[in-house]
């Protein structure tokens, strides 16, 4: 046993041992982090600690936005994409301009390097952010062929047959949420795979459960928006606007026009009524059924965030434009269309270059040695040689069928059956319809959309536009809509007039009458030239070639693109250049360009006539 400290059994004041206070050791001990803290709050408070108190104060409030606030978290994740392209592309164009004092084709060859890897990133920004960001590039897919580097172009081609869709059990859910009634009391069935999934959607295929005894099951499409898209929407075009500061400014107007446009695309409520006044305007112009086809909304399965549509059978636009240049390609013993397009897009470049316009188109740009000889024999080349493409791809096809019919034959319906299955999983349906005849229907119909009838659809991408297979055009998407008053279709109709006129003085003064007004950026005044040739891209041509001005002088285009400002743009030049632009866009990346006057100038006639 041991022995007591001390010997005599008596505490000495070495042996104390101290005793724990329990009240005392229940107050729970500070981390070492919030102790630091609270002693930088208390005084005095040198600067260090003033600087050191922002900072922090700053730090947590980004780190709570970004936390709990979607629009402050997808702004920064746009930029922390974007902004390394912003500043590779500042850094490319100083060192060349300030540096190393490049020549222009120097530049030139740098800028393309830097496009070369810069375009398929801002396509994976795009996807990865969704919404707006993907509606624009549809646009610029399409308005910027011949404008645009063709980089970007090609990048964004893609985007127009639509995004990765969104799970079954998503769309599922959205549905039951927007409408109150479960999937299975709406549909007899329905496919999960969806036929389209857009920017602010997607599209499945469906068949509608008979409401009452004896009515047939009908097949529909139901688009379904994505719940994110509205809340954001200020976010994205707020980050848009600046990008276009920083990497084009003067298109800074046109930017926030979009903000304006989209904002009624996010109620599908809108897009139902927009759909049935816009059947019954081409209705009332004799256009629809007998041209085009408007598919008709089923009136109890539509919800700002749902919406049931009669279902159309169709091949996309760009899906027949694509189909055309790999035929074309394949006659002439290439693997596809891809070095076609390559070729088509530097021709068309140079047209544009020349004064743009209605040209021959298609082929005979080609300027290929093997089709030389085509030019020869003018405008009916083009058409010769899409005709031999076809009676070409046609006999392959039916020798293809043929040697199915008989592998049939000789293996048993079973295996060509799984032949036929896997093949028809992995190739899109093949248009068979006369393509410029098509694109002369879209150009004719959205005339009197916005000519006459003062209703339009705003976004006719070839992602939007089916060709039917008895050759009418199917038009879907009208979540934008523009509208145009009758003094402002008078307006755009003499507008019209005088372009296909080449009458360049009235169509300066009906610009400046109508209240357009454009400067250079010293603030001198502009001429009747450049009046003409700002009217003649909104509404006629895509014409690159160099201007010369009233006083004699010639100027590169991009010079003046980029030495004026527009002040002022009254509405009907805003709804009209937007319309005008994707019309010509979309004829171009057929290569077969037009003058949109010309195509016009009937109705632009019988519009002033009423």
């Amino acid at each position: 046993m041991c022995k007591p400290a001390g010997g005599d059994g008596k505490e000495t004041a070495h042996d104390v041992v101290p005793r724990t206070n329990y009240a005392l050791s229940s107050v729970p001990v500070l981390p070492s982090f919030a102790r630091n803290l609270l002693k930088l709050l208390r005084p005095p408070f040198t600067a260090r600690k003033v600087l050191l108190i922002l900072f922090l104060a700053s730090f947590l409030s980004l780190a709570s936005l970004y936390a709990f606030h979607r629009g402050f978290r997808r702004t920064v994740q746009f930029w922390r994409g974007m902004a390394p392209l912003v500043a590779r592309y500042k850094y490319v164009k100083f060192r060349a301009e300030r540096i190393d004092q490049c020549d222009p084709e120097e530049l030139e060859r740098r800028l393309n390097v830097y496009r070369e890897t810069s375009a398929p990133r801002i396509v994976e920004l795009i996807l990865r952010m969704g919404g707006i960001y993907v509606k624009i590039g549809q646009v610029m897919s399409t308005i910027g062929q011949g404008l645009l580097p063709q980089q970007y172009v090609d990048a964004l081609r893609p985007l127009q047959d639509g995004v990765p869709p969104r799970s079954y059990d998503e769309i599922s859910a959205i549905v039951e949420d927007s409408t109150g009634r479960t999937m299975h009391d709406l549909f007899e069935s329905f496919d999960e795979t969806p036929i389209g999934a857009a920017s602010v959607a997607q599209v499945h295929r469906a068949t509608l459960r008979p409401r009452q005894e004896g009515e047939e099951a009908m097949p529909i499409v139901l688009k379904v928006q994505y719940p994110e898209v509205a809340e954001l929407f200020e976010a994205d075009l707020s980050n848009l606007e600046i990008a276009t500061r920083l990497f084009a400014p003067e298109n800074l107007e046109v930017a926030k026009s979009l903000r304006k446009r989209h904002e009624n695309e996010l109620d599908f409520t809108k897009e139902a009524e927009n759909l049935r006044e816009c059947t019954r305007d081409m209705q009332k112009y004799g256009v629809e059924p007998s041209l085009v086809r408007i598919p008709r909304v089923v009136e109890d399965i539509c919800t700002p965030n749902v919406l049931a549509m009669e279902y159309l059978e169709g091949v996309s636009l760009s899906d027949a434009i694509k189909q055309e240049q790999d035929r074309v390609a394949k006659a002439f013993g290439k693997q596809d269309g891809e070095e076609l397009k390559r070729v088509l897009a530097s021709r068309m470049r140079e047209h544009f270059e020349k004064g743009g316009g209605a040209g021959s188109g298609g082929m005979n740009m080609l300027g290929d040695r093997k089709m030389k000889i085509l030019n020869l024999f003018g405008p009916t080349a083009s058409a010769a040689i899409r005709t031999y493409a076809s009676v070409k791809d046609g006999m392959e096809n039916a020798a293809i069928s043929f040697a199915k019919f008989g592998s049939r034959l000789r293996m048993g319906r079973g295996q060509d059956n799984l032949a036929l299955v896997a093949d028809g999983g992995q190739n899109k349906k093949k248009a068979n319809v006369n393509l410029g005849r098509a694109l002369k229907t879209l150009v004719h119909v959205h005339g009197i959309q916005l000519l006459l009838s003062g209703t339009y659809n705003a976004d006719p991408h070839p992602g939007n536009i089916l060709l039917l297979p008895d050759g009418r055009l199917g038009l879907l998407d009208y979540g934008m809509v523009g509208r145009l008053s009758t003094k402002d279709r008078e307006v755009a109709a003499e507008t019209i007039l005088a372009l296909s006129n080449r009458d360049k003085a009235a169509t300066a003064k009906i610009y400046r009458d109508s209240g357009y007004k454009v400067s250079f950026r010293d603030g001198s005044a502009v001429d009747d030239a450049v009046l003409h040739r700002f009217a003649s891209f909104h509404l006629d041509r895509i014409d690159l070639s160099p201007l010369k001005l009233d006083n004699g002088e010639t100027i590169d285009l991009m010079k003046l693109l980029h030495s004026t400002r527009e002040q002022v743009v009254p509405s009907w030049v805003e709804e009209g250049r937007r319309l005008g632009g994707l019309l010509m866009g979309v004829n171009a990346q057929a290569a077969r360009p037009i003058s949109l006057a010309k195509e016009w100038r009937p109705i632009a006639k019988e519009a002033l006539r009423k």
